[in-house]
């Protein structure tokens, strides 16, 4: 694991507010909602919300590491944004490849 890789979800409580609070663009869909934000580093980065009422600790686990590799693999910590996703529970559901087609739409359509 290369350093980045080790940066690309860590956010202070400062942070964390200061990116809720600057939130300019927002993508709903039934499995999670993803928010973007103007990045605050030198680089973007990701922040994963995810509930116990997504599932138990393995499934969680599960979701938190298919999205930090999605982002990670996509390169999208190379964009002009910091990434907040909002899991909900039917994403238990949902395959490898929808999740990461579902964060490629939601980085298409917050280009455009």
């Amino acid at each position: 694991m290369s350093r980045l890789a080790g940066k690309l979800s860590h956010f202070t409580k400062k942070e964390i507010d200061k990116l809720f609070a600057t939130v300019q663009y927002r993508v709903k869909t039934p499995a999670m909602n993803i928010l973007f934000s103007p990045r605050q580093k030198d680089f973007g980065r990701l922040l994963l919300i995810v509930s116990r009422k997504v599932g138990n600790a393995p499934e969680r686990n599960k979701i938190r590491r298919r999205l930090k590799s999605i982002f990670y693999e996509e390169k999208f910590y190379q964009e002009p944004y910091d990434c907040i996703i909002i899991v909900k529970k039917e994403a238990v559901m949902v395959s490898f490849a929808e999740l990461k087609r579902l964060l490629q739409n939601a980085y298409d359509e917050q280009k455009n």
